[in-house]
């Protein structure tokens, strides 16, 4: 994070129905200079997270 001015983590969960939301993630940052390259591995976490959390609730709901 030494590299951005500023760093923020949006996350945004719109529920579709009783059991299921569309969730958003937005991240918005400003870096110190244009020598920096673009947080690619921060975004490919949360692409990695998002997997795992919707594979979490499908074993739930598979296990009812």
């Amino acid at each position: 994070m030494k590299e951005y001015k500023n760093f923020m983590i949006v996350v945004k969960a719109t529920p579709k129905s009783e059991s299921t939301s569309l969730i958003h993630w937005t991240l918005e940052y400003e870096k110190l200079s244009e020598d920096i390259p673009e947080p690619f591995s921060l975004l490919k976490f949360f692409v990695h997270l998002s997997k795992d959390i919707d594979d979490h609730h499908a074993e739930k709901k598979e296990a009812k």
